[in-house]
């Protein structure tokens, strides 16, 4: 156990860390509040029973963690799960995902091929 033979740990810089602010809660009108993509406010969407396969991915593109953080930040009840060598951010345990067919801070995705919007809600 530990790190393989060549292998040598990275010293981690002061104040680093491995979470990343990446939702936060906006109202969106006929919605409520609903969670919504730090960099851009793009809404999100969960698809819940299902999955999203690569060629769904090129119109519902995954929220992904950014290179070097594991940890999301920004609402309760969020976490990860792998997708391929990166992780996705998940609420709830649903994925989450943005809508290539939304503009500035519009909902359009919301019903589409099984997709809903991720509304806030407690952790319970």
């Amino acid at each position: 156990a530990g790190i393989a033979a060549g292998a040598q740990a990275q010293p981690r810089p002061a104040g680093a860390s491995s979470s990343a602010t990446v939702v936060q809660a906006a109202t969106r009108s006929g919605f409520g509040k609903i969670l919504v993509t730090v960099n851009g406010g793009h809404s999100l969407y969960e698809h819940p029973g299902g999955s999203c396969g690569s060629s769904c991915q090129s119109i519902w593109p995954p929220l992904l963690m950014p290179a070097g953080k594991t940890m999301p930040k920004g609402a309760s009840c969020l976490a990860t799960a792998k997708l391929g060598t990166k992780l996705q951010v998940t609420y709830h345990g649903q994925r989450l995902y943005t809508f290539t067919g939304d503009s500035g801070h519009s909902v359009n995705g919301n019903g589409v091929a099984g997709f809903v919007v991720a509304k806030v809600t407690s952790c319970t």
